[in-house]
Parts: C-alpha cells; sequence; structure tokens
C-alpha cells in the first residue's frame, strides 16, 4: 500500500503547459507512426504465425505445484496488445498479406512497438486545454481515462471458472432460442471456448515440456539429432543440417535457441481449430461447431472498413476472436471469448428478445445472490423482495439477510454497462453511476434508517414489523451492498474519485458495491461469518473516507494483512492510497485452482485464540455473537499479537499473586477517540472463580470510563482450565456516551 502525489506538482503553470502539450503532439505521431509499421510487417511476414508466437510467449505464464506464478507474463506484452495487432492484420486481405517465415529480431521488433503504442495512446489523449478547465471539467476527464485505460488493457472481470459457470447460467435459459436462430444453443458456443482455452493451455504446456527435454540435452549433435526427430525427420536431415553449419562452433546453448526459433515456426499449429476433433470432444455434431466458429470469426480483409484507432476503446475482435482463413480456423486468444461474453451473449440476446433477457438478467442475479449468502450464512434468514412503505410511497428492496444481531441489505443491480459509457462518454458514465451507485446506495439508505427508527419508536402496527422474520429489537448493526452483474471499470470500489464531479448528492451515504464476481470471492475467501460481516463494517467506514486506487480483490488482499485497519497508517485524508496489486495472494490461489493445483487458500491474519473465539461464539449462538467477532477483529494482526502476549504474561502474574487483594488480573484496552470500542480481557483462577462477576464487572466499568467509549468487551479466561478459549463473553454498553 502506497500513498501518490501529483507528479507534477514541482513546476510552473507555463512548464506543464508546454509539457502537455509536447506529449499529446508526440503520442499522436507515434501511434501513426508504429500503425505504419505495423502495417508494413504485416504484409511482408506471415501474420498467424507472427500472432500466434505473440501470444505463446506474451501471454502464457508459468505454473507448477506451487501454484500459477503471475497473472501476466514478465515481458510487458499482455492480451490488449495482441488483440490489437489481430485487429490490425484482419484489415488487410488475405492475398495481400507477408508470406516470409517470422524471425526472432521481427517478433521482438513488434512485441516494442505494441507496448510502445498503448503508452503513446494515452499520451496522444492529452490536451493543454485541460489546464484551463474548471475543477469538475478536470475531475470528470480523470475519471474518463480511468475508464478508457481499464476498457483498453484491462481484460478479468472475474476468475475463469466463475465467468464460465455465470455466464452458463445466465445464457442456458435462452438455448432454445439462439439454437432455432443461429444453429448452435449459449451453451455450445461457452463449450466451444471453454474446450479451446483448456486446449491451447494444455498444448502449450506439453510444448514447454518438450523444450525442456531438448534444452537438457548436453551435446550439440545429440540436441540436433533429437530435434529433428521431434519434427518428425530423422538423423540424415539432421547430418545435412550439420554439413551446412558446423554446429562443433556453436555452444550447446546457441543451439537451442536457433533450434527454438525454427521450431516457433509451427506455433500456429497449438492454435489450429480441428472441428471434427472439437465435434467429438463436445459430443455434439459437427455442423454445431462449424456454426459456432463461422458466428464468433473474421476473415482477414473483413476490417478494412474499420478506423484502426478505433481498436484501442473498440476493438471488433473482442466479439469475434476466431482468424478465418484459407487454411481453416485459428483461435489464438481463446480466453478473449470469455473476456466479452456478456456483452457478446446480450448482443445476440437481444436481438431475439431484449425483454426477456432484461428479466432474466435481474432474476438470476437475485437469485445468486443469496445462494452466495447461504453458503457462509446457512442459518441465515434471507428475505427477497421486500416491500416496503416510506409515508405514501412504496419501496421495494431486492435482498435483505439477518444473522443474529446484524442485518445486510443488498441491492442487486443488474443493469449492462454501455460500450460509449466504457469509452468514456461522461453522460454514459453518469447515467450508469446514478442506476448502479447512487440510485441503490440511497434506496438502501432508506431502509436502514426505516430499521433504525422502528427499533427506537413504538410502532407496533408498521406493516414492515410482520415482513421481517426477526424481533425489531433483534437487529443491533445495519449493513448495506450494492451488487452489480457487470464491473464498471472499478469505478465502484473507488468512490472518492468522483469528489469533485458534482454528481454525487452532498447527503449520499455510500456503501461497499461490487460486481457478482467479486461478492462471490468474498464470500468464498473468507471461511468465517464473522470475518464477512467485519469486512462488509469496515468497508463501509472506509468507503467515501479515504481516496483508494485499486479494485475489490485489492481490499480483499489489503483484508489480509490489515483487516482493513488502516486509520493509522494513513494521516491525510486527501491522499490517493493505491493498493492494486495487493490481491497477488488471492489471484495466485484461485488462477491456481482453475489449473487443478491446489496451494494454500489466503486467510486473513488472526491469531489462533481469536480464532477459537469466532468459532466457539458462533456454535454456542451467544446473543450479539457477530457484533463481538467485529470488534475482535478492529484488533490488526500486530495488536492482536501484542495482547496474546501481554494475556501470557499477565497470566504468570494471576497464578503468583492471585491471592492477593488486588492483584493485577485485567488487561484492559482503551482505544483512541476515534472509535467507541474498548477491550477487556480478565484472568481468575479455580480457586477464585466465585468471584469472577466482581473482576468482570469491574473491567466493565474500566473500559467504559472514557467518554468516548460506548462498548466494551468483556472476556474471562479461567487460567487453570484450557478447555475453552474463553469462559464468559459479554458486551457492555454506555448507551450514554457520545
Amino acid at each position: 500500500m502506497t500513498m501518490m502525489e501529483n507528479p507534477l506538482s514541482g513546476i510552473t503553470d507555463e512548464q506543464r503547459k508546454e509539457l502537455i502539450s509536447e506529449l499529446g503532439k508526440n503520442g499522436k505521431d507515434k501511434v501513426i507512426e508504429i500503425f505504419e509499421s505495423l502495417n508494413a510487417i504485416l504484409r511482408q511476414y506471415d501474420p498467424i504465425t507472427l500472432i500466434s508466437i505473440l501470444s505463446g510467449y506474451g501471454l502464457t505464464v508459468g505454473a507448477g505445484d506451487g501454484g500459477v506464478q503471475s497473472k501476466e507474463s514478465s515481458g510487458g506484452l499482455n492480451q490488449a496488445h495482441v488483440e490489437l495487432f489481430q485487429a490490425l492484420a484482419l484489415q488487410i486481405p488475405e492475398n495481400e498479406l507477408g508470406a516470409l517465415p517470422v524471425t526472432p529480431d521481427i517478433v521482438q521488433n513488434v512485441w516494442e512497438q505494441l507496448t510502445e503504442i498503448s503508452h503513446a495512446f494515452k499520451f496522444s489523449r492529452m490536451n493543454v486545454e485541460l489546464l484551463e478547465s474548471s475543477n469538475i471539467e478536470m475531475a470528470i476527464n480523470q475519471i474518463q481515462e480511468l475508464i478508457r485505460s481499464h476498457t483498453q488493457m484491462v481484460r478479468n472481470w472475474g476468475f475463469h471458472s466463475q465467468v464460465v459457470s455465470i455466464s452458463k447460467e445466465i445464457y442456458s435459459h435462452f438455448d432454445g432460442l439462439i439454437q432455432s436462430k443461429f444453429g448452435f444453443s449459449a451453451t455450445n458456443a461457452i463449450d466451444v471456448f471453454k474446450v479451446l482455452t483448456d486446449s491451447v493451455e494444455d498444448k502449450l504446456s506439453e510444448r514447454l515440456n518438450i523444450l525442456s527435454d531438448l534444452k537438457s540435452t548436453k551435446k550439440p549433435y545429440d540436441m540436433l539429432v533429437k530435434y529433428h526427430e521431434l519434427i518428425g525427420q530423422g538423423k540424415e536431415e539432421a547430418d545435412r543440417f550439420s554439413e551446412n553449419i558446423d554446429i562443433s562452433k556453436i555452444s550447446q546453448k546457441n543451439l537451442f535457441f536457433m533450434l527454438l526459433s525454427h521450431f516457433d515456426l509451427r506455433m500456429p499449429d497449438y492454435y489450429f481449430i480441428d472441428s471434427d476433433e472439437l465435434s467429438k470432444q463436445l459430443n455434439i455434431d459437427k455442423d454445431i461447431v462449424d456454426n459456432v466458429l463461422s458466428q464468433f470469426s473474421y476473415r482477414f480483409g473483413d476490417l478494412g472498413g474499420e478506423k484502426k484507432e478505433f481498436f484501442f476503446l473498440e476493438n471488433p475482435v473482442w466479439k469475434k476472436p476466431i482468424i478465418s482463413s484459407d487454411s481453416g480456423y485459428y483461435c489464438v486468444l481463446p480466453q478473449l471469448f470469455f473476456s466479452f461474453v456478456l456483452n457478446t451473449l446480450d448482443e445476440i440476446v437481444e436481438g431475439i428478445d431484449k425483454n426477456s433477457l432484461h428479466n432474466r438478467r435481474a432474476d438470476y442475479l437475485e437469485s445468486k445472490i443469496e445462494e452466495i449468502v447461504k453458503t457462509r450464512f446457512p442459518e441465515s434468514q434471507v428475505v427477497s423482495g421486500l416491500k416496503w412503505h416510506l409515508g405514501e410511497t412504496q419501496y421495494e428492496t431486492d435482498l435483505i439477510a439477518f444473522i443474529d444481531s446484524h442485518v445486510i441489505i443488498i441491492e442487486a443491480k443488474s443493469q449492462k454497462i454501455s460500450r460509449p459509457a466504457l469509452r468514456g462518454a461522461p453522460d454514459r458514465i453518469k447515467r450508469h453511476l446514478e442506476e448502479i451507485l447512487i440510485e441503490p446506495g440511497i434506496q438502501s439508505n432508506r431502509l436502514e434508517q426505516k430499521l433504525n427508527e422502528l427499533r427506537v419508536q413504538d410502532a407496533p402496527d408498521d406493516p414492515l414489523l410482520t415482513k421481517i422474520p426477526v424481533d425489531i429489537y433483534s437487529i443491533n448493526k445495519v449493513l448495506r451492498v450494492s451488487v452489480s452483474l457487470e464491473d464498471f471499470a472499478t469505478l465502484q470500489t473507488n468512490l472518492r474519485l468522483f469528489d469533485d464531479t458534482g454528481w454525487i448528492p452532498n447527503d449520499f451515504a455510500p456503501c461497499p458495491s461490487m460486481n457478482l464476481a467479486d461478492f462471490e470471492t468474498l464470500f468464498d475467501f473468507l471461511e468465517h461469518p464473522v470475518q464477512i460481516i467485519h469486512y462488509l463494517l469496515r468497508r463501509t467506514e472506509l468507503e467515501g473516507k479515504y481516496k483508494f486506487m485499486g479494485d475489490e480483490l485489492d481490499y480483499m488482499g489489503l483484508y489480509i494483512t490489515t483487516l482493513l485497519n488502516v486509520g493509522n497508517m494513513v494521516s491525510d485524508d486527501k491522499a490517493e492510497i493505491i493498493i492494486s496489486g495487493m490481491s497477488e495472494p488471492l489471484d495466485k490461489y484461485y488462477m491456481s485452482k482453475d489449473q487443478g493445483i491446489l496451494i494454500d487458500k489466503p486467510q486473513p491474519k488472526i491469531s489462533p485464540l481469536f480464532k477459537k473465539i469466532f468459532s466457539k461464539l458462533e456454535d454456542r449462538s451467544t446473543p450479539r455473537w457477530t457484533e463481538i467477532g467485529c470488534i475482535l477483529n478492529r484488533f490488526p494482526p500486530d495488536d492482536q499479537s501484542k495482547l496474546i502476549r501481554y494475556i501470557k504474561d499477565l497470566s504468570k502474574v494471576v497464578n503468583r499473586t492471585w491471592q492477593v487483594e488486588g492483584h493485577k488480573n485485567i488487561a484492559l484496552y482503551r482505544p483512541p477517540e476515534s472509535s467507541e470500542y474498548a477491550l477487556a480481557v480478565v484472568l481468575f483462577k479455580e480457586e477464585n472463580r466465585d468471584r469472577r462477576y466482581e473482576f468482570i464487572d469491574h473491567a466493565s466499568a474500566l473500559g467504559l470510563e472514557p467518554e468516548h467509549v460506548r462498548y466494551c468487551l468483556i472476556i474471562a479466561i479461567n487460567i487453570d482450565k484450557d478447555d475453552l478459549p474463553y469462559h464468559y463473553i459479554a458486551l457492555a454498553e454506555n448507551r450514554d456516551a457520545e
């Protein structure tokens, strides 16, 4: 976690104008220059081989018993770069494409130009006129650029297995309709691309194993023979090769790389689609496979009429990632289908039955959220479609879950994020902000206020009381969360970015907002209900307070190390806190799991004692156990360790001095004024257990003594017994505290 300041803060206004003007002009010139260069290369060298090599090297990450190494390769090339290059190739008719063999220097040249053009495109949008803009205009521009950068480069809206299951669960509903019009179903299309993705991964893994074996061959001549056998030739061809090149003068390392560059020319074979084989693997008719391949492919030349500068933010290959050529079908980026599967299949269904699609998305999202909630809160009571009144106006809340003394109000938003919004159109961004973030936040806040009023008012005849499955007076804390079907370029996790846009009402009470895949990950990653509640509680408290830069998974990664107790780390609430990359442990775990590699699931750093307390609280259904657990989680991991050490030391003192009147047996934590929660741990022995309530009352009084403290959690432990993590636990409250 780092904090970022404005890198241009140390220069004058005139210098800033000159710099931005120059960067913008250079960016535009560089984009044009690289487009021309790449076009020339595509007209000289075999494009399918070149695209295949770029993908095979640039988008492959290692995996072993320790899990997947990283989300991205270390070379700087990512999926968006290969997509762009594929679109550029598809602009050229097949008879005008190059056929020369691809050499390593050409690959390196294209690789570097693709990474450079992405940066140049960002700089090309820099405009000196922005410096004369108002704060509101500059804030809106910042939002636009963040969205454009996300659209240009970010592809994952969930882990692969999530994306496959969510898309299949939504669109299999329309299988019959799609089948009757297109000759394949949504399930067929998803299955085809799933098999293609798995097949490419398997083939590339096999390739690495083959090359590893070849590289381990010590003698150059033996390596040469083994390579020729690998490509279907033999010793005779190897000897002819050695007659032309004296391999005795070539090191083993250099010979390997020479053979590797030759072997790379076969890279398209890994991406070639054998429709007969696909048909057998999926156990479906070949005609269905062919229909899928035809629907989701472009031929060379098909994109000739498209403006290449639009490919950064609206690339046609996002919806049709397959290349159709005279030699057959190739899919170098099968995973690309899943990056845009919601948009792609929405478009297909909308052409058949748009109204049913809208209803299906809404119904699915609500039912899926309820299913997810019950995985961790099986005893919870969940009410969906709750209708209630505020004055004469009737409202409806999508889902509300009751867990112990907590209520979680969940608003489900299934609206589509439009392509213009993802390209940075301000009117569309504002509209989606209102639909997906502001309106559900206002709606859930109304119900929160209503529930809080009913808790303190004497209104036994309010109809809402008959619709909730718990006693209103058992509710002590209301949490809110909004869940969207689609990701909104991570803006839902960074609402402070909208501070100066004027788009958010002054009285808006924000709540955590995340997409469905992240919501599911939260409930899978955090294995104890208390942790989930505490996470949502801390996210609520941090929402709108600090300006974070990262996505929801980064928040979860931050939770692993800090339990989101960041208040002491941040002194300036105006600073931008960069948490991007904090999700790495979660990324590694779930990506490895998708590859069939099981590694330890990352978990929050919580002391063994606290874990035992959480479990015992839940087992006993201690009243307000969720609140007690959340209070314990307010202690950062380091403070937990210090507390445990202090309790151990205090236990030794109690063992020696318990017979002395007024002996020290209380570990007391009095919080800073920013917190209203105190903690008191009381230690006693079997011999003086009859005085334990006396000790507890004294500890409670001490904990509630500061004026700002409203709650004191009291834990009493019999140090002569280790059968339980605690022998008394309660939450004392000072109702007079401010």
